[in-house]
Formats: C-alpha cells, structure tokens, sequence
C-alpha cells in the first residue's frame, strides 16, 4: 500500500521590513503582532494590533522577510 504525501502548510504570517514616515529608520515587524510596535529611534506607533493581521501605521513596508 503506497503511502499519501501530505502537503504540510505554509504559515500565513511573515516578517516585514518596514521603514518609519517619521524618521526613516528601518524596523523589522511582525505581520501578526500582539502588541504595539514603536520605532527604534523616534519611539512613534507603527502597528497596531487588529485581532489577527496587524494594520500597520506610520510607516511603508519595503521587504517581506522570510
């Protein structure tokens, strides 16, 4: 009897490279965050949790990591 492959799932949630509007700095955030990320360097808000996908604020996102 042949054995099935089963395909094993993919994580929805990723990494993100974000740059801030504020001061230009890079952070690296995650896509679904529990929590209020802040910059590095200006200490401004740049995700803010929804429940699930985090909306990210104040800032552009220039990589996915991962």
């Amino acid at each position: 009897m042949k054995k099935r492959k089963i395909p094993i799932p993919m994580p929805k949630s990723r990494f993100y490279k974000v740059v801030c509007k504020n001061c230009g700095a890079e952070n690296v955030v995650f896509s679904h965050a529990t929590y209020r990320a802040r910059c590095k360097v200006c200490g401004i808000q740049i995700v803010e949790p929804t429940g699930g996908r985090a909306k990210i604020i104040n800032a552009e996102i220039i990589a996915e990591l991962g």
